[in-house]
């Protein structure tokens, strides 16, 4: 036998009909789910000059000289290095880089949780984010030069390199992914040694994609390869450690979608890059160079000024004033897919 069914009133219910919770409420939380701040390598890699004045700053392209035996009898009048090999590149400053929001007063009076100093975090990571995706498009640029800066033949090989992995790699397991990549970025590293370019201060940046191919590899991360301690690197600790003695780092920005230049870019072709087939940036610090004149700032428009008075609001401003470009391609190279 069963039981009758009761009559519920429903303490969330309005006027007995609709939504059984409608009338409760919702309860605050000081606690805020931030967006992750993307990871920064290139920064930190790359050579950098602040400047306090200008609009640009010009850097000197040398190359080597030659010696020879002196012939006796015959003066030593410094013609076997005449004419001179010299050359220049120009950074020229970018518009002004901004990212704001405006809050409105009485929004921030009803809010449980104060999420000021998260938007300003924020702002400030779109500029660094900027900064970023910028230093990978110009290190891929200055890795598909082909134009030799200076004239002499025994100046030549002073521009970028680019490795293109096979054709059937998209069809390989991971592990021979990871395998083919090792070797290419082997190669790389000993392509510009023999560019005389020094692996201190040079390092190799990876999609987390390829990251997890190198995981994956018998060469990188392997007993024979790198001793039973694991020095370059263990499966359990999920770090892959060195190439051929060069650091590897993963970052997002290393594989972008094609970039069209905007006002604010100063007609710098070298951000008009593609590198949607990027997998990995081998570069030495002397690849290019950032030109700051305004570090990143954060401002707000003051209590109780003009703006807030006008607009009962108030605008959260971060900014920056920046340039970059290519010095020397020769230290800068790429591994893309075909």
């Amino acid at each position: 036998m069963s039981a009758d069914a009761l009559a519920l009133s429903r303490l969330g219910q309005q006027k007995g009909t609709g939504s059984v919770d409608a009338l409760f409420l919702d309860l605050g939380s000081d606690e805020l789910l931030t967006a992750y701040d993307k990871k920064k390598i290139f920064s930190s890699t790359v050579k950098e000059q602040t400047i306090k004045g200008g609009r640009s700053m010009r850097f000197i392209v040398t190359g080597r000289r030659q010696a020879s035996y002196h012939t006796p009898g015959t003066p030593i009048d410094g013609t076997v290095n005449s004419p001179s090999d010299l050359n220049s590149r120009i950074l020229y400053l970018d518009g002004l880089m901004q990212a704001s929001e405006t809050i409105y007063d009485l929004d921030e009076l009803r809010e449980y949780p104060s999420t000021r100093a998260e938007i300003m975090h924020q702002l400030g990571q779109s500029l660094a984010d900027e900064r970023e995706a910028r230093i990978a498009r110009v290190l891929f640029g200055a890795a598909s030069t082909s134009t030799e800066p200076l004239a002499k033949s025994s100046n030549a090989g002073r521009t970028g390199d680019k490795i293109t992995l096979t054709a059937g790699y998209a069809a390989k397991t991971d592990q021979q992914k990871g395998d083919e990549l090792h070797d290419a970025i082997r190669s790389m590293v000993i392509l510009k040694q023999k560019k005389h370019v020094p692996t201190e201060n040079m390092v190799v940046v990876v999609t987390p994609d390829v990251s997890g191919y190198l995981y994956a590899s018998t060469r990188v991360i392997n007993q024979d390869f790198n001793g039973g301690s694991g020095a370059n690197g263990t499966v359990r600790e999920a770090f892959a450690g060195r190439i051929y003695g060069v650091p590897v780092y993963w970052s997002n920005f290393v594989n972008q979608s094609a970039y069209t230049l905007v006002t604010g870019d100063n007609a710098n072709s070298e951000y008009a890059q593609d590198l949607s087939k990027c997998q990995a940036l081998i570069y030495h610090r002397d690849a290019m160079g950032i030109l700051n004149l305004r570090m990143p700032k954060l401002q707000m428009t003051a209590s109780g000024g003009d703006y807030s008075v006008v607009y009962q609001s108030q605008l959260l401003v971060a900014s920056m004033a920046l340039g970059m470009g290519k010095l020397s391609p020769e230290c800068a190279g790429a591994i893309v897919t075909p």
